[in-house]
């Protein structure tokens, strides 16, 4: 007959309690890592919203200051009456188009009145000689108004009002 030995591992009390602990603690830190990643994904997606919408606002933007560009090349080039005034405006409306990312410029459509118009008569020209009268013109510079618009691709709209100033002869 085999006699059959039991060996016995008396475990202490004070270790008996402790079953299990560990297994609760890493769960605890695996729940408390779970909510800070998803507090950091959170950020992460407004963050990249709120550079979307820069970037939509931005877009307009240049969209509205490409118009004010286009506004002061016609208001270089363009033949104006040695007879307008103050408060008179150009035949000629702000220049329209698209930019190559597809925001669009153009006159600013919240403005009742044309928009490019000369706001005031200032001093002389410097870069004429004295700007003496030259049989019956006199050279002075003018101050022009122009008021843009540009729409970004996102809807968001950029409105610029800017002040040029032109060397304009006055007389017959």
């Amino acid at each position: 007959m085999k006699e059959s030995i039991q060996v016995r591992t008396r475990i202490p009390a004070r270790d008996r309690h402790e079953r299990g602990a560990a297994l609760l603690v890493t769960m605890l830190l695996l729940a408390l890592l779970g909510v800070v990643g998803m507090a950091s994904m959170d950020t992460v997606t407004r963050d990249r919203q709120a550079a979307g919408h820069m970037g939509v606002a931005q877009a307009a933007f240049y969209a509205a200051d490409a118009a004010v560009s286009e506004s002061l090349d016609l208001l270089r080039t363009e033949v104006i009456s040695p007879v307008i005034g103050p408060g008179d405006c150009l035949g000629q409306a702000i220049p329209s188009g698209t930019l190559p990312n597809g925001a669009l410029y153009g006159a600013d459509a919240t403005a009742a009145t044309d928009q490019i118009c000369m706001a005031g008569i200032a001093e002389d020209c410097d870069e004429l000689v004295s700007s003496a009268e030259i049989g019956g013109t006199v050279f002075r510079y003018t101050v022009w108004n122009l008021r843009t618009e540009g729409t970004g691709t996102g809807g968001a709209v950029s409105r610029i009002q800017a002040t040029a100033r032109r060397c304009h002869a006055f007389g017959n």
